[in-house]
């Protein structure tokens, strides 16, 4: 039976208890094992580690220089515009958050905590790209890690929920037994990942791809956490933000898909959290709340009768932002221009001029289609009882029938260009400054037209690292060494989504000098084609790559929520999720091959097929123009 809708005072109260529970009496988790400072054995602080630590800090602040500014969570007290709720880089939000750079080496030792950011119109969690997602996962451990002695009775309990046991594996790289159910009644898969940590993380996931660039999936991640039908608060985040125990608590959109993720390390609050946001996602007040619409969507304003009518929204007035900078203008463009044929050509955040456009009834029938157990990914780790976690999940699935859902949010892929493509694009630049060194390139390609395999996708990860991991890669160092431009944009190999993407250029360029970008950049790969890299540099980049995934020091984010945003890398797609979270083999054949063939023999091709040759290519050129005073 439904149970009544609960009270603020109730909410509170469970959140009160929990703390309670937490506080009062010893903990039966087992003691955190991740190391927070970087020290040596001897006791020493760690050089090289604070080393690494101020890389992922600077390669922080290009991040922010390139994609803007993160959501602050609540803004000061001075400005008028409305408060923004979900963002992992804030301290109220999330103690745990870090950015990782789609650039420099630092994104190999990021260990892919995302920095929830608009990155240049696409807006979505900026997990290290390339190779670092799929390769920052806990220490690799010593011995295989032994399967819990009662998963015989764990599929038995879980069959009479109504799951079905798709596939079972052992992940020694991060000490995890990792099982993948089915809802046999509505197609919902779990994965279910046991382990010692008592960190725990749950997440759920839909595909929300997008057909225009009104901004749904953008409104509906900022709309469905404004209370739901067991808590109908106006705000329960905000409440679960001030209250619980979470050691993470947010929402993150992409391109094709919504994720909502939660952290904590009690037992009794992580299930708290579970069932707020899985309420949430399925029974939110939004769709039938026109109120909750206009003010995180958009709405007309008039504050005087001599004032014109304008639009207000929460969501409206952060994509004006977001619209008014030049690197997301040129990442938007990049994006769009390379995939205009399927969701990717669109805004997922929404275009300003867009979001107006939107209905209430598309907005509900949007969450109607998509929120949906058939079209859902649902991930749980940690140390709590897997029979507990599928209970949980059953009394929401079990109120939903099969939908369509799953196939109609299929993302297909882009087909390849026959020939390059050149966009010109203006952006206004403010009233002073000198006009003359103000413009922008970038070269973008998307690098293949289906999803590559894992050992491709490595290499690329380690070709991306060679070419722009280090102040002294060739491709980095002598871009800016030519004198055309003053700072890198573009961040070389990005796979976040269903088709991988290399983009690099300059900004602070001269009318002069804008067609010697593309023209440098060609030369300087084929150049390191024909010549390969020096032994030395490859080297250090497989020291380096290889230190950073045996290490792997995520801080105080968690683990689990940097392994659930990796499988769902691939297990977005219907592809195998368990794959993401296995690095040893594919890192053992292509060290293997290196060490047989030479570095020139792996690295030259890639860069000649999946670049040099590759003609789905698209330059953008950002020119600058001074926007009339007012």
């Amino acid at each position: 039976p439904e149970k009544k809708p609960s009270s603020r005072e109730s909410l509170a109260a469970s959140i009160e208890s929990s703390y309670h529970a937490a506080t009062s009496a010893p903990s039966s988790n087992p003691p955190h094992r991740q190391k927070q400072t970087p020290a040596r054995a001897d006791g020493k602080l760690d050089t090289h580690a604070m080393e690494r630590v101020a890389l992922l800090r600077t390669s922080g602040r290009r991040l922010l220089q390139r994609c803007g500014r993160p959501r602050p969570l609540v803004p000061a007290a001075s400005s008028s515009a409305p408060r923004r709720r979900l963002t992992s880089s804030s301290s109220a939000a999330s103690s745990s958050s870090s950015s990782s750079s789609r650039g420099g080496s630092s994104r190999l030792l990021a260990a892919a905590a995302p920095l929830h950011l608009h990155a240049a119109g696409r807006y979505w969690p900026l997990t290290a790209p390339g190779l670092a997602r799929r390769l920052s996962v806990p220490a690799v451990s010593t011995s295989p890690s032994p399967v819990p002695s009662d998963t015989d009775d764990v599929h038995e309990y879980a069959a009479k929920l109504g799951f079905e046991k798709v596939s079972e594996q052992v992940i020694d790289e991060c000490k995890s037994a990792a099982v993948l159910y089915k809802h046999k009644k509505t197609g919902a898969e779990v994965m279910s990942v046991a382990n010692d940590d008592e960190n725990k993380v749950f997440g759920i996931v839909f595909r929300t791809p997008p057909k225009n660039s009104t901004g749904i999936p953008h409104i509906l991640e900022h709309s469905v956490l404004c209370g739901s039908r067991k808590y109908p608060l106006k705000e329960p985040f905000v409440e679960l933000l001030k209250g619980s125990l979470h050691t993470f608590l947010n929402a993150f959109t992409y391109p094709d898909r919504t994720c909502y993720p939660v952290a904590s390390t009690n037992t009794k609050d992580f299930y708290n959290l579970v069932d707020v946001y899985l309420d949430a996602v399925f029974f939110p007040k939004c769709v039938e709340d026109f109120q909750t619409f206009q003010q995180e969507g958009w709405h007309y304003e008039l504050n005087s009768p001599e004032e014109e009518i304008s639009y207000k929204g929460v969501v409206f007035n952060e994509m004006k932002g977001v619209y008014s900078q030049p690197d997301n203008i040129m990442g938007r463009v990049s994006q769009q221009a390379l995939s205009p044929d399927n969701t990717y050509g669109v805004d997922c955040g929404g275009d300003p001029n867009d979001i107006p456009k939107l209905t209430f009834e598309e907005f509900k029938e949007f969450h109607s289609k998509f929120y949906h157990p058939s079209n859902a990914r649902i991930w749980f780790y940690g140390d709590d009882d897997t029979k507990e976690r599928l209970r949980i999940l059953s009394e929401y699935l079990d109120l939903f029938e099969a939908s369509a859902a799953r196939n109609e949010s299929k993302v297909m892929p882009q087909k390849l260009f026959k020939e390059p493509v050149r966009i010109a694009e203006k952006y206004p630049a403010g009233q002073e400054g000198d006009l003359k060194k103000k413009y922008m390139v970038c070269t973008n390609w998307l690098l293949s037209e289906e999803p590559l395999d894992v050992e491709t996708e490595l290499a690329l990860g380690f070709l991306d690292h060679l070419l722009l991991g280090t102040p002294a890669s060739p491709l980095r160092r002598i871009l800016l060494e030519s004198g055309l431009g003053e700072a890198i944009v573009g961040g070389g190999v990005e796979d976040e989504l269903l088709q991988p993407q290399f983009s690099i250029g300059l900004k602070g360029v001269s009318e002069d000098n804008i067609e010697k970008v593309e023209e440098l950049v060609m030369q300087i790969l084929k150049n390191l084609a024909e010549e390969g890299f020096a032994p030395e540099a490859v080297e250090a980049s497989m020291n380096t790559i290889e230190f950073s995934l045996r290490e792997n020091n995520t801080g105080s984010f968690p683990r689990g929520l940097s392994l659930m945003l990796r499988s769902m890398g691939k297990w977005i797609y219907d592809m195998d999720p368990f794959e993401p979270l296995k690095y040893e083999q594919p890192l053992q054949q292509l060290k293997a091959r290196i060490a047989e063939k030479g570095s020139k023999a792996v690295f030259s091709p890639l860069i000649e097929k999946y670049i040099l040759n590759n003609v789905h290519r698209v330059t953008v050129e950002m020119q600058v123009y001074r926007e009339p005073s007012t």
